[in-house]
């Protein structure tokens, strides 16, 4: 696999990870809606990032892209399901 694909995807894996450690010891909603924000926002940059990379092979661009789109669905869930928790609470 690509060593610079490799860096650039450790550098969006990362906080999007620590971004899920922080939705679990947020305490309020807004504060829980503002970390599903960034974490999808990492995962679409991320997304966007290897999309749009020149010279890659074919199955590292799959494998970067399938990892980043999981990211970026899992992220988009949480955010459905915050959503939801905040109109059915009011």
């Amino acid at each position: 696999m690509n060593e610079t694909l490799i860096s650039a995807c450790t550098m969006f894996l990362v906080p999007a990870t620590l971004l899920f450690g922080a939705l679990g010891v947020a305490n309020s909603s807004f504060l829980k809606m503002l970390v599903c924000l960034l974490g999808g926002a990492t995962a679409g940059l991320w997304f966007y990032r290897v999309w749009w990379w020149t010279n890659l092979s074919l199955i590292d661009r799959r494998t970067a892209l399938g990892l980043s789109g999981m990211y970026a669905a899992a992220w988009v869930i949480t955010l459905l399901v915050q959503l939801k928790n905040m109109f059915s609470r009011g």
